[in-house]
């Protein structure tokens, strides 16, 4: 209140001279800011000096020689003829900046050289692209996405090493007078359409497009969202469909049920950025609800499928190609258990007299359950060893029902929870918690997992197959 009044009384030739010596003052400021880092950092060379500095048989500077990994010493030949011939040197080597710099190793990947560089289309977009209006250190990257010069984004993971987008910082922190460079082993290309319009312009994915329309998911895989795709070809549902051509695919998925269609294509979707060198054995839970399973032991393998064309980045995604239609379940836990009949109709009968057979239908307050569920023979073997029971007929009274439903309840766990989640340790159940031995693959040093029957995937959980039955 005191400022606006001063500045109230102050004559009129004042007021119309303040905003210009506040202008002046900011740019001074500013000024002042460029200089004190120019001046921190004079014995560098700028960004531009230290790329071309690399293989040159130039001296670079000792901070620059710290950060060399080994005895490799990468080249940016191509990249800097790049910047020059684009005149975009001038602007990396004078404003402050981050730059991911693709090696001549990542270009010849490519096929681009310093011969032909010039010829990439939407180069200087490219080179826009390697390049944050920042100086960020790697030990002040997160997760997340982070704005270009380009406009668009790129996706840093830091859970394995340091990866922006599908590429991976092979160096990190290489100083210049004005900025950082890090090391990368693969040149990024910025995306230019959504995931819905990558489709659209892809002949072979008229079958997966049409699939969405149907049911009414293709709007979603425009939005800003990010979303991973595994995206099937006209043939893989050429195939899975036993069908003629992509006509006929077409014709016979819009005489499905739209939810039908809608949960296969849901469990083909993982939220968020995942680019092939962040998978890892195990498994991803989809929107379906239910996981696929990923298998790098040979190629990228998702469920049965082989991942074909990976890291087809979009501007709200990621694509990877796969050569078939991922199958999700279709059975709750209670069908799933049944379908192996009669291996656990004892089980089954037990939770319908313990009043869970429901709950495992998914009618209960859980959404999605894993179950360690004993077999017929586990559970005659527990009634072999208790005196006052012969068979379920025997728990008849209220105390026979609780003591029952304690049993069940203990190899039930909430969520669903997949082999390569689980930890040696104690596994909360619904009535207390057991114990895990992986390395023998035993609970409570009693049961034992079927290695051959785990990860049974339900509609509304995953089974682990176990040969004895659990008394908490």
């Amino acid at each position: 209140m005191k400022t606006a009044l001063t500045v109230n009384r102050l004559p009129k030739i004042y007021l119309f001279f303040l905003p210009i010596l506040l202008f002046l003052f900011t740019i001074f400021s500013c000024s002042n800011e460029e200089v004190d880092t120019i001046d921190l950092n004079s014995g560098l060379p700028d960004l531009v000096e230290v790329l071309e500095s690399y293989g040159s048989g130039q001296d670079i500077t000792a901070k620059a020689t710290e950060s060399k990994d080994g005895d490799y010493e990468p080249t940016f030949d191509v990249l800097s003829k790049a910047l020059a011939r684009t005149k975009l040197a001038s602007t990396v080597s004078r404003n402050r900046l981050t730059v991911f710099a693709p090696t001549d190793d990542a270009f010849a990947a490519l096929g681009i050289t310093t011969k032909n560089v010039t010829e990439v289309d939407n180069l200087a977009d490219i080179l826009l692209y390697h390049v944050v209006w920042a100086t960020v250190y790697s030990n002040q990257l997160e997760n997340g996405s982070v704005p270009t010069a380009n406009g668009a984004e790129v996706i840093i993971n830091i859970d394995n090493g340091v990866l922006v987008n599908n590429a991976r910082v092979t160096m990190a922190d290489i100083k210049a007078r004005n900025g950082v460079i890090h090391v990368i082993d693969s040149v990024l290309f910025p995306p230019s359409m959504t995931t819905a319009e990558i489709a659209s312009s892809n002949p072979d994915f008229s079958v997966l497009l049409a699939a969405a329309v149907h049911a009414n998911l293709a709007s979603a895989l425009g939005d800003s969202m990010p979303e991973t795709v595994f995206a099937p070809t006209n043939q893989a549902f050429v195939d899975f469909l036993g069908v003629a051509d992509s006509d006929a695919a077409i014709t016979t998925i819009e005489s499905l049920d739209p939810m039908l269609v809608a949960s296969i294509l849901k469990y083909h979707i993982v939220g968020g950025y995942v680019f092939s060198n962040q998978l890892s054995n195990g498994f991803v839970p989809t929107a379906n609800g239910a996981a696929v399973e990923v298998d790098l032991s040979m190629g990228v393998m998702i469920n049965d499928a082989n991942v074909v064309m990976p890291n087809v980045q979009s501007t709200n995604g990621v694509i990877h190609v796969i050569d078939k239609v991922l199958s999700p379940p279709t059975m709750n836990l209670v069908e799933k258990a049944a379908s192996f009949a009669p291996e656990f109709s004892i089980l089954l009968a037990a939770a319908t007299k313990a009043g869970l057979a429901g709950v495992l239908m998914g009618e209960g307050p859980y959404e999605q359950l894993t179950v360690f569920a004993p077999t017929n023979q586990a559970f005659m073997d527990l009634l072999n060893n208790l005196p006052d029971y012969d068979s379920l007929d025997d728990f008849d009274t209220e105390e026979d029902i609780a003591l029952l439903t304690s049993i069940l309840l203990y190899h039930v766990v909430e969520g669903r929870v997949y082999s390569s989640d689980l930890t040696s340790g104690p596994v909360t159940t619904l009535n207390g918690a057991f114990n895990l031995d992986l390395d023998n693959l035993t609970l409570d040093g009693n049961a034992m997992l079927d290695p051959s029957l785990l990860n049974v995937q339900a509609t509304n959980g995953v089974i682990h197959v176990i040969d004895a039955v659990l008394v908490p």
